[in-house]
């Protein structure tokens, strides 16, 4: 890119830019350790011809970040990985040019295709002509949460792929950027409503939705979790619930489940590591749901149920 690594503590330039390579089943914890610490000038470098890593930048203004500060955050990054037991490479500290910082990490992105049909695009970026045949999504992925790079959350795409959900009223819970919404709704859903306990969610899923022309009446957007799909479904209720969260959420909301479900309706559970099939099932079996699909992509599992009521 230009810059050259150069001491820190003789910089006299405004910027400051943390580059840190990463496996890449940790982004959405990065995402949220980021914003926890209020950090908020950060991207994700997601190249499709890399299948293990990416790389994460961050720019901060260099009056306002100490070195021990600076060590702190990296410090920060290291024990998310460790939880998931990864260990990081050394990170690059670079000085950059008073740069727009916002515009610069938009060189890294590029078109994502996944499954037989759908294209990921950053919305700055026109269609590849090689991609025309494709559903596009177009995304800001700035703007928060998911870009289609995490494993779990290309297991929900890639199965909204193999089975379109044609023609169904569709809940995304935990919706963070919009992508599986929009996903349903360009395979052909008829309706979605979209609920999240996180503002910023909320508002990415809005600006996605406004970014791929969906009308308000088919991605419906709502602050809460899953009593606000009860609360503003229609009668029939919900053929297919899409559920991208963490396991212990999962459990949390799980037996509610059933509430918001219609006659043969399936629930697609992602966001789960592999070690934690067995929990899943033992807690959602004597619920009276039946498993009838577990999918995997390196660490992580997706499980599609539907409730045995025979």
């Amino acid at each position: 890119m230009g810059e050259t690594i150069i001491d820190l503590q003789k910089s006299q330039i405004p910027w400051l830019r943390l580059e840190q390579e990463f496996p890449f089943e940790l982004e959405d914890s990065f995402y949220w350790l980021l914003s926890n610490l209020e950090i908020h000038r950060f991207s994700f470098e997601h190249d499709p011809n890399k299948n293990s890593t990416q790389t994460l930048f961050i720019w901060l203004p260099l009056n306002e970040w100490s070195v021990r500060e600076q060590q702190s955050l990296v410090k920060s990054l290291i024990s998310v990985a460790k939880a998931f037991d990864f260990t990081l490479p050394p990170c690059k500290w670079i000085e950059v040019k008073d740069e727009d910082w916002s515009l610069s990490w938009k060189k890294s992105w590029e078109p994502d295709p996944i499954g037989k049909l759908i294209l990921i695009l950053p919305a700055w970026l026109d269609v590849p002509e090689k991609f025309l045949e494709r559903k596009i999504i177009r995304l800001d992925p700035g703007s928060a949460f998911g870009t289609g790079s995490h494993p779990s959350t290309r297991l929900c795409i890639e199965a909204l792929d193999n089975n379109p959900p044609v023609g169904q009223v569709i809940a995304d819970i935990g919706c963070g950027s919009g992508i599986l919404s929009l996903t349903a709704l360009k395979l052909g859903a008829k309706s979605t409503f979209s609920v999240d306990t996180d503002s910023l969610a909320i508002s990415a899923t809005k600006i996605n939705s406004a970014l791929n022309d969906v009308p308000e009446n088919l991605l419906k957007v709502f602050f809460g979790s899953i009593k606000e799909v009860e609360a503003n479904m229609p009668s029939k209720k919900i053929d297919l619930v899409l559920c991208n969260i963490l396991a212990p959420v999962i459990k949390l909301i799980g037996a509610d489940f059933e509430k918001i479900i219609a006659h043969k309706g399936k629930v697609i559970l992602s966001g789960l590591l592999v070690e934690q099939i067995e929990e899943i099932q033992e807690f959602f079996l004597p619920l009276g749901w039946q498993v009838l699909e577990i999918k995997i992509k390196d660490q992580w599992a997706l499980i599609v149920l539907t409730l045995d009521l025979s």
